[in-house]
C-alpha cells in the first residue's frame, strides 16, 4: 500500500480567507472576480509547494548526471585513442606465423573470462544523494515497548501497524472526518452571509 509521502493541500484554502468574506455589496462580477483571483493565488502557491517538495527529492541528481556525463566522455576518449592504436597491434599479430604463439599468450585466459566487479560508468549503484537520504533516515520504530499499554499482549502492537488494512481505515476515516469539517465551514459561511 503507497503511503501518502505529500499531499497537495486545497488550492481555494491556500489562498487569503480576506478573499472570501462577504462584500459589501453583493456585486456578482466581484464575487466572481475574487474566487478567480484566490483560485490562482492557490494554484500559484501549489506550484511553489511542488517546486519545494522536487527541489527536496532530487538535489545533487545534477550533480550525479554530470558526473556519470564526464565519466562516460573519459570512457568515449580511451575508446577512441584504442580505436586508433589497434591497426598498428593487428599489423604484429598477423605478421606473425607461428600460431602455437598465440596459444601460449597469457591473454588468451583472460579475455573469455572476463568479470566486471564495478560500472564501468558509474560509480556505483545508487547515487550519492540517495545513500545520503538512506543514511538520513530513522530505522523502524520500536513498536514492542508499546506492547505493555496494549491490552492485547505482546507483539499486538506490531501487528496492528504493519497491517496495511489498519492504514486504509485510518485514512478513509481521516478524510471523512476531513469532508464533514468542510461542510460544517461552508454551513456556518452560509449562515453568516
Amino acid at each position: 500500500m503507497p503511503v501518502v509521502r505529500y499531499q497537495i493541500r486545497d488550492e481555494y484554502g491556500l489562498a487569503d480567507p480576506e478573499l472570501y468574506k462577504p462584500t459589501k455589496r453583493d456585486d456578482p462580477e466581484e464575487i466572481l472576480e475574487g474566487v478567480a483571483m484566490a483560485g490562482l493565488v492557490g494554484v500559484l502557491r501549489q506550484l511553489g509547494d511542488l517546486a519545494e517538495f522536487a527541489a527536496e527529492i532530487f538535489h545533487d541528481l545534477h550533480e550525479e548526471v554530470m558526473t556519470t556525463a564526464v565519466r562516460g566522455h573519459a570512457l568515449m576518449l580511451r575508446v577512441q585513442q584504442l580505436e586508433a592504436e589497434f591497426p598498428s597491434i593487428e599489423k604484429s599479430f598477423m605478421s606473425q606465423t607461428n600460431s602455437l604463439q598465440f596459444i601460449y599468450n597469457t591473454g588468451i585466459d583472460w579475455h573469455p573470462n572476463i568479470q566486471t566487479d564495478q560500472n564501468l560508468i558509474t560509480s556505483g549503484d545508487l547515487p550519492r544523494f540517495i545513500l545520503d537520504s538512506y543514511e538520513e533516515s530513522r530505522g523502524p520504530p520500536r513498536l514492542f515497548m508499546l506492547d505493555k499499554f496494549d491490552v492485547a499482549g505482546a507483539g499486538a502492537c506490531l501487528k496492528r501497524y504493519s497491517d496495511p488494512s489498519f492504514f486504509k481505515v485510518d485514512l478513509s476515516a481521516s478524510s471523512k472526518m476531513e469532508v464533514e469539517v468542510q461542510r460544517e465551514k461552508t454551513v456556518r459561511k452560509i449562515k453568516v452571509c
